[in-house]
């Protein structure tokens, strides 16, 4: 004896599967709270900013693009003994259902060679980009803190 399937629960079926496969979609990047803080003579910066993922797979943050100065370059502030040093990371992860805070003494972006003209108070456009996620465009305000 042979059963069919009411089109009615074939439709259902296919809707849950095509939700679950929508649910498993990888990383999901946010960026908030950016800001920038110059060096007393102007020439140098550090960005700060806040990356939550709440998606199910960890991407990588693997460069910072601008054009408020020469360069930039991601490091990580780390104790060796009584001293602090910076570290080059080519890439931060940034875990599945986690975040990675950017801030003093920690992960920030260095920012080398500011270009004239810019203030406190100013917004700077930061183009952040992740292996998974691609380019996420953030403003961030000069501020000293």
């Amino acid at each position: 004896m042979s059963k069919k399937l009411h089109p009615m629960y074939l439709l259902v079926l296919a809707a849950v599967v095509f939700l679950a496969a929508c649910g498993a979609s990888g990383p999901s990047i946010s960026v908030e709270e950016a800001w920038v803080r110059p060096d007393p003579l102007w020439e140098n910066a550090a960005g700060y900013f806040l990356i939550t993922n709440d998606g199910n797979e960890s991407d990588y943050l693997i460069e910072v693009r601008l054009e408020f100065a020469d360069m930039s370059m991601v490091h990580e502030t780390v104790m060796e003994g009584d001293v602090h040093k910076m570290l080059h990371r080519e890439r931060v992860e940034v875990p599945a259902g986690g975040q990675v805070e950017f801030k003093p003494l920690s992960f920030h972006v260095m920012i080398m060679g500011l270009i004239e003209g810019l203030e406190l108070g100013d917004d700077v456009t930061l183009v952040l980009v992740f292996e998974e996620s691609g380019e996420i465009e953030v403003q961030a305000e000069l501020r000293q803190e």
